[in-house]
């Protein structure tokens, strides 16, 4: 069935689209990722909440989001222009031109020849996409060792200048920072956080990372528990971060996990034993003042009320400083001026005290949700990159199916071509507005790819294999109708 002799000639005849295509769509996701900047995204996600783009944009609040846009739009339509005109090279145009004939000359049989060329076309589209998601890979690795690492973000780049060590290896031991004073001053400042907002960020993190770790051991003991238990799913054996985050106590309960935990802390196990029993106590306290809050409100600040203090508090220490509202939330180290704090007190009725922890509260959270944003989920990535490539490989049997149904290359191209484009505009209009109809889901086979539900990891098996089918059933049908249709040789 195969010809070798057929597939060099499709290589040798196409590669220059190819490499272009590749080329370029390999550019622009490390362009998108490279470039992103996390706070700088939500700021315009924000701005733009209300309007046309509202929904383009709504995603930008992590960089695996940011990335939607590239493989709904970008990614798709660069696909559309190579699998559309390759198609049409490889069929259509050479019966078009009468070259075919002399193919079909030789000893090659006709079924050889078009079995090869549609293996070149999906081959070529596989090859292309695997290349175009380890660029992205890369370029998410080499920026922000997020790929097999926790991400590098402005304070540890400073920070590993100040204490000359590599920002890979300081990512995993931040406490290096914290027991160094001039790093911690120069990481504050490049996180535009001052100490007492720093040290409470950094504390966190490093808290987080140490349940992390520990997490991975606990899931890996639990494996090997429960290796033989077929009534224990994986969701069920799995101990996550956040898990540990509201039950430490679980950790006490593995000496490798104590051990895991204690080297991110840079401590040791004893210490680290001593630090959980601290953590375990303190949540207690908390529950028990919300169980206390509920039969007794108090004026305590609740997370209902918090953002709408915090821009009071914004509001008037910019009126006291003489700036405006936006520099102020840019840079919320103002709000602990003694000029601003009096405003506040006066606008408000919280105490010092109070503000200054609302400020932390509020320097702290945007840090941490940059750092959210910087993650990389491998595993979302590898859907994301897998469902576009399906999706292009149903939208390249179309284009195929077309050229090998026709004899001329402009009804192939307007058919084949008209198609695709047609389903790119539709999604286009799905992403520009918030309330697009509901039919146009079922006008375009590009609503099978749901990347919303990919990052959201919800339910879209279903549709890659719908995708998956199309492809079969036309590059069947398309190597049936080429074999047995009469040509105009």
């Amino acid at each position: 069935m195969f010809s070798k002799p057929i597939f060099k000639q499709s290589i040798k005849t196409n590669w220059k689209l190819w490499a272009i295509i590749t080329i370029v769509a390999s550019v622009i996701l490390s362009g998108f990722i490279i470039g992103y900047d996390a706070a700088g995204y939500a700021s315009i996600a924000a701005a733009a909440e209300g309007t046309a783009f509202s929904s383009l944009l709504s995603s930008m609040d992590s960089l695996l989001g940011n990335l939607e846009n590239f493989y709904k739009l970008i990614g798709l339509i660069l696909g559309i222009v190579y699998v559309v005109f390759t198609a049409n090279t490889l069929v259509v145009s050479e019966v078009d031109s009468g070259s075919m004939a002399y193919t079909l000359s030789t000893p090659i049989k006709r079924s050889s020849v078009i079995f090869t060329k549609s293996l070149y076309l999906i081959l070529s589209v596989i090859l292309m996409y695997v290349i175009v998601s380890l660029a992205g890979l890369g370029a998410s690795q080499l920026k922000y060792n997020n790929v097999t690492g926790y991400p590098i973000t402005e304070d540890i780049e400073k920070a590993s200048e100040t204490l000359d060590k590599s920002e890979g290896y300081l990512s995993e031991h931040l406490y290096l920072i914290k027991d160094n004073e001039q790093a911690m001053r120069d990481a504050a400042e490049a996180r535009d956080m001052d100490l007492d907002a720093y040290s409470i960020y950094l504390g966190e993190v490093i808290k987080d990372h140490s349940y992390e770790e520990a997490a991975k051991i606990i899931t890996d003991e639990r494996r090997d528990i429960y290796e033989d238990d077929d009534d224990m799913e994986d969701d069920d054996i799995e101990i996550t971060t956040e898990e540990l985050i509201k039950n430490p106590a679980m950790i006490l309960a593995s000496n490798d996990a104590l051990k895991a935990g204690a080297s991110v802390q840079g401590i040791s196990v004893n210490e680290y034993r001593q630090f959980l029993a601290d953590e375990i106590t303190a949540l207690k306290a908390e529950k028990n003042e919300e169980n206390k809050g509920k039969s007794q409100p108090t004026v305590m600040i609740t997370k209902a009320n918090r953002e709408l203090l915090l821009q009071a508090v914004i509001d008037s220490s910019a009126k006291a400083l003489n700036m405006n509202s936006a520099q102020v939330k840019d840079n919320l180290t103002l709000i602990k001026d003694p000029t601003a704090l009096e405003a506040s007190m006066k606008a408000t009725d919280l105490n010092k005290k109070q503000i200054i922890t609302m400020a932390n509260h509020a320097m702290v959270s945007s840090a941490r949700s940059v750092d959210a944003a910087l993650e990389f989920d491998t595993e979302t990535y590898f859907w994301l990159s897998l469902g576009l490539l399906i999706l292009i490989l149903a939208i390249s049997s179309v284009s195929f199916f077309a050229s090998t149904l026709f004899n001329r290359s402009g009804l192939a191209l307007a058919i084949g071509g008209g198609i695709p484009f047609a389903f790119f505009l539709l999604t286009m209009v799905q992403q520009l507005m918030d309330d697009a109809p509901v039919i146009l889901e079922y006008l375009t086979i590009t609503t099978l790819f749901d990347t919303d539900a990919i990052l959201a990891s919800g339910e879209f098996g279903w549709g890659l294999v719908a995708l998956g089918t199309i492809a079969f059933v036309l590059y069947a049908a398309s190597n049936v109708i080429f074999t047995k249709k009469d040509l105009p040789l």
